[in-house]
């Protein structure tokens, strides 16, 4: 079985590796005669035949991770022939010509694509690429009577490696950002208690799911977790009760406020302050269960440690983009509320979460 399997694993892997074999990219170097391997036919000695396309892809540049729509070129290398009788250095030339035009005007397609209001428009926007660049691929060749005129390819031949030179074979999207962030996160609340709350209630694992939006560098957030604890003495308030042994939920709500004072690319540190409510209820699953609150003041710091930030250049709803990134947060902060002068207290807690991170782009 496991040979079998090992097996499959190498021919899926040949497979793969052969069904490639005919591209040639313009980045695997200059043109060479084993590129040209299919036959001339009756009424054609030469043809470079290529591909000039888009597709969905994604790229890893600088340990940033684009998505988006990718132009892509290259040539046929089992379409593509030469007589054998014209092969020399000048009509490799002449072909190499042609192969740094099919370069130059994929290049020029990715700068229209990162244009686009929406990507209904790619197609035809791939008509026009298309026929720029047969286009300028017929003016070399009348200008250099198709490659008789040997001068007139070596100045093409320097002009579009020049040209290739000085640009970048995948420029980098320059996008005006937007000010807001947003985002949201989800984990888990480790909560000791302390003050009377220490004498009713065990340590809990509250779940926990937050909201977040900063501007520029101004963090706003809504938080909230919900847990149960068996009471190890009477819960009251008011009218309220929660008998001992029974369980009550726990629950806190609240809003706050950030400020990074450590913002690098892979770690944050946030102190925070914020004020919410908190409230214990009865539990169980009996109808109209009453429950009690009372304001509470919040203090902590948040330690972000971010993941590998992606770039989203498709437009989307009104032809914006999006980058951002994922990360792990690590939350430690301490809640104190007082609800009557027999229950009153504060909680430590330690929470651990997952949380993910964007903000807008829009074209300049």
């Amino acid at each position: 079985m496991r040979k079998n399997l090992t097996l499959l694993i190498v021919l899926v892997i040949t497979f793969t590796i052969n069904s490639q074999e005919y591209r040639k990219y313009w980045s695997d170097g200059k043109l060479t005669w084993n590129d040209f391997q299919a036959k001339p036919t009756k009424n054609s000695t030469i043809n470079l035949a290529y591909v000039l396309m888009y597709k969905t892809d994604k790229k890893v540049i600088d340990d940033i991770t684009y998505y988006g729509v990718f132009a892509d070129a290259y040539i046929d290398k089992s379409l593509s022939f030469v007589h054998n009788n014209l092969k020399d250095k000048h009509q490799l030339n002449y072909n190499q010509v042609i192969f740094n035009l099919i370069e130059i005007h994929k290049r020029k397609f990715q700068e229209t694509i990162y244009r686009i209001d929406d990507t209904f428009s790619i197609s035809s926007l791939l008509g026009d690429a298309k026929n720029q660049l047969e286009r300028e691929i017929l003016d070399f060749q009348e200008e250099s009577n198709y490659g008789i005129q040997k001068d007139i390819t070596k100045k093409w031949l320097l002009k579009t490696t020049q040209k290739l030179t000085n640009s970048a074979s995948f420029k980098v999207p320059n996008f005006r950002k937007s000010s807001w962030t947003y985002g949201m996160y989800s984990g888990i609340d480790f909560s000791a208690y302390g003050n009377t709350y220490n004498e009713i209630f065990n340590n809990t694992i509250a779940l926990g799911l937050g909201f977040e939006f900063s501007y520029k560098k101004v963090f706003m957030g809504l938080n909230m977790s919900f847990t149960n604890s068996k009471l190890n003495k009477d819960l009251t308030n008011n009218s309220f009760k929660v008998s001992k042994g029974e369980k009550s939920t726990i629950g806190l709500l609240n809003t706050y406020f950030g400020y990074p004072v450590y913002d690098a690319k892979k770690i944050r540190v946030m102190p925070f302050v914020g004020y919410g409510v908190r409230f214990f209820g009865e539990s169980g699953n009996k109808d109209n269960k009453k429950e009690t609150s009372a304001g509470t003041s919040i203090f902590g710091f948040n330690f972000d440690f971010k993941n590998k930030k992606t770039v989203n250049f498709t437009p989307t709803v009104f032809g914006l983009r999006e980058e951002g990134y994922s990360y792990f947060r690590a939350r430690i902060f301490m809640s104190n509320s007082n609800f009557n002068p027999n229950l009153k207290g504060y909680t430590l807690n330690i929470g651990l979460s997952i949380g993910i991170e964007g903000k807008l782009l829009s074209k300049k």
